[in-house]
């Protein structure tokens, strides 16, 4: 029982410690705000009024292989562009099935 209680201790410390590392505006990941140059924006960033948007690509410029759930926008998917998902074998559009490109 006392070490699991220690164990326990020393998991919720290191816990703590780690939230309490501050993290700059450039290391925040997928939401930049817009902060950053155009070269370094992440997948999708907030506008001025709020609103977000993806980056968008063709269909051939989308990459063979991403982590699970990223999304863009497919400016020639489905013949007027469409959000598409990689659901970690292919491009896929929001209801799961493969998406249309010319």
């Amino acid at each position: 029982m006392r070490f699991t209680l220690t164990l326990l201790a020393s998991l919720l410390a290191g816990t703590a410690f780690a939230d309490s590392i501050v993290v700059p505006p450039a290391q925040h990941g997928i939401f930049d705000g817009g902060q950053l140059p155009p070269a370094a924006q992440g997948l999708m960033t907030f506008g001025a009024s709020g609103g977000t948007s993806l980056t968008a690509r063709p269909y051939s410029a989308l990459p063979l292989s991403a982590p699970v759930g990223t999304t863009f926008f497919c400016t020639d998917c489905a013949g007027t562009g469409q959000p598409v998902f990689f659901n970690g074998s292919a491009w896929v559009d929001a209801s799961g099935a493969g998406v249309r490109h010319p």
